[in-house]
């Protein structure tokens, strides 16, 4: 079991760094590519968000006009006038923000799937040599669960974020209508509050990134042992490798909630910021200093709507503040996914050769060919002075220890490996020149390790390759001696496997 590869891989991959929040938000700009094609859909959200704030700010200014001339001076056409305003302000905004959530959600899902869908052919675009190094369980997380991420951050976190700033500044422009000298005193705690923001942002990425890796190498622990719970058993090894597994259960819930309580404060610091700033500017205008009466040095009167209409622009103010500190985590959480998605994006390793290959006729000559899987000088290399010709038409039979390059030289041959030494020439042809696709499209290989999917036999005999029908795959049963015992079976060769073969024998699987 390799549970210490995979930490080292991951934070290979996904170095995040502490560069800052706004830093962050301008890593966004990266899914735009990805975002444009639903730029219908964008416009569609972003039409609307003018709209939620303008309908959430009007809602204070209906009120104090409600209570100064209709409730106070007993006005009761006023006072329906009045509620009438506010409930179709109410029934308004709750129209547009269900309308951008819609359209900002669906544009959110068809990027994701499209990134998906990248990052899979990425990743199988990708040499051997990285998978040896990476551990399927780590690319498995790339694949599922951080785009689960990112999704839920998206849509929760920073598309309703950008709404919660645009209501903020509604509530701001509302304040200063109201009266401007308690605005200020209310915007006061800007600063203070943005500081804590920026903070808080910063230690909560460094705990989303740390929770990332720990999840990517209990996932990589978890499907190591349910592929390899028959050597678990037969070793006896059930103890030990639950008690590895509670390690590293332990330590990803223990980073998990590194961020929840980081969440949790932050939430608390702001909330009590809020019930200050509310606390001043009542004690301001009850102590007269902002009244407009005798002795007053601030402003106009100020009316019981104006005062009702405040305290509700106030708590409108923080509540988006507070919205934004709770969904602190997701929006880490969508810059962490980020940085781990691009940074599978951004492996550039390929296997080099650009001359199509049409036929692979001629003879296959190694000459004085070394190569190493280890680049180091620690690893002796697998390959060393091989040299051998294969003449068109001939068979060739490697025999030898295990471990002595038999499969290895196959692996060469087809371009699952380059950086040895030496040439190998195709016909002629340098190995190395060659497109690797088009390589194998003319090459027939019987792998060592057997590997069946999830699917029928037949699927398994032609991978759905496109112009394979039932005949052919038939035809090559029984070429291989596998019709006999194939046809036995329900179903034929529809019959469904499980995975890796487990309803077969080790015969029938071979």
């Amino acid at each position: 079991m390799r549970t210490r590869t995979i930490s080292h891989a991951a934070s290979g991959d996904d170095a995040a760094t502490s560069s800052g929040f706004l830093s962050d938000l301008r890593g966004l700009r990266r899914l735009w590519p990805f975002l444009r094609r639903e730029s219908r859909l964008i416009w569609i959200a972003a039409v609307l968000i003018p709209l939620i704030s303008a309908l959430q700010s009007a809602l204070p200014l209906i009120l104090r006009q409600t209570i100064d001339h209709g409730v106070i001076k007993g006005d009761t056409t006023k006072l329906l006038i009045g509620s009438a305003f506010y409930l179709i302000a109410v029934a308004a905004e709750y129209l547009a923000r269900s309308g951008q959530t819609i359209a900002s959600s669906l544009a959110v899902l068809r990027m994701i799937k499209t990134m998906r869908d990248k990052v899979m052919r990425h990743v199988l675009d990708l040499p051997a040599s990285y998978h040896d190094r990476t551990l399927s369980g780590t690319l498995v997380t790339r694949a599922t669960s951080d785009f689960d991420n990112l999704s839920e951050s998206l849509n929760l976190g920073v598309l309703n974020s950008i709404v919660d700033v645009a209501v903020l500044i509604g509530c701001v422009v509302g304040m200063f209508l109201l009266n401007w000298h308690l605005a200020l005193v209310a915007l006061a705690i800007l600063p203070p509050v943005t500081w804590v923001v920026q903070w808080f942002s910063a230690a909560l990425k460094s705990a989303m990134t740390k929770a990332r890796v720990k999840i990517a190498t209990l996932n990589a622990y978890t499907q190591e042992c349910f592929y390899g719970h028959t050597t678990i058993k037969l070793l006896r090894a059930e103890k030990t490798s639950a008690e590895t597994y509670d390690k590293l259960n332990t330590e990803y819930r223990d980073a998990q909630m590194s961020s929840v309580i980081l969440d949790a404060a932050m939430f608390a610091v702001l909330d009590g910021i809020a019930s200050i700033t509310l606390g001043l500017v009542l004690w301001l205008i009850v102590s007269g200093y902002i009244q407009g009466s005798a002795g007053a040095s601030w402003g106009s009167a100020i009316t019981a709507g104006v005062l009702v209409a405040f305290v509700q622009y106030i708590q409108q103010l923080f509540e988006p503040l507070k919205q934004l500190g709770n969904k602190m985590a997701m929006l880490q959480g969508a810059f962490t996914s980020i940085d781990r998605v691009f940074g599978i994006l951004g492996r550039e390793e390929r296997i080099g050769g650009i001359q199509q290959v049409s036929d692979v006729p001629g003879d296959v000559v190694f000459d004085d060919v070394n190569f190493s899987y280890q680049k180091d000088t620690a690893h002796a290399p697998v390959l060393r002075s091989v040299s051998f010709s294969l003449k068109s038409g001939q068979s060739l039979a490697l025999v030898g220890a295990t471990g002595s390059g038999k499969s290895t030289i196959i692996k060469l041959l087809t371009k699952l490996y380059e950086g040895y030494s030496g040439k190998i020439t195709i016909g002629g042809r340098d190995l190395s020149l060659l497109e690797p696709t088009s390589l194998r499209s003319h090459m027939a290989v019987v792998p060592q390790d057997i590997a069946l999917f999830d699917g029928t036999i037949a699927f398994n005999i032609s991978l759905d390759r496109p112009g394979v029908s039932r005949d052919h795959v038939i035809k090559a049963a029984r070429e291989i001696g596998a019709a006999s015992f194939i046809e036995r079976l329900p179903g034929s060769y529809d019959y469904e496997i499980r995975e890796q073969g487990s309803n077969l024998s080790q015969g029938q699987n071979s």
